[in-house]
């Protein structure tokens, strides 16, 4: 089995869901959240309400298709307006592998 990548999803909720969360202020986002994660081979890392332009910050183990069918699962539902997906990466590597590719660049008329 290979390593889960990590994942920050940022999402903006909708006026639908807004409206839902304020007739039902217990209503657990971060246990309904976790279900469809789990149900779709995921591992949901954290879950935070935030102040700001987005609302919801989640932390996601898992592959690319497991974190791409939560987002159209959830956009899909009419709960989120918008959702991010960004992978976490090793920088140290990535500029490993800038650094060894510069090395190619060709820059014209030089």
């Amino acid at each position: 089995m290979s390593k889960m990548a990590k994942y920050y999803v940022i999402g903006k909720v909708s006026k639908e869901l807004l409206k839902r969360m304020q007739k039902d202020p217990s209503a657990d986002r971060h246990a309904s959240t976790k279900k469809v994660i789990e149900a779709i081979g995921g591992k949901m890392i954290s879950y935070e309400w935030v102040r700001g332009r987005f609302d919801v910050v989640c932390c996601v183990e898992g592959d690319a298709e497991t974190v791409v069918g939560m987002k159209v699962a959830f956009l899909n539902s009419g709960l989120m307006d918008d959702l991010m997906i960004h992978e976490v990466i090793d920088y140290n590597k990535a500029f490993t592998k800038a650094a060894d590719g510069s090395k190619s660049v060709v820059v014209p008329a030089e």
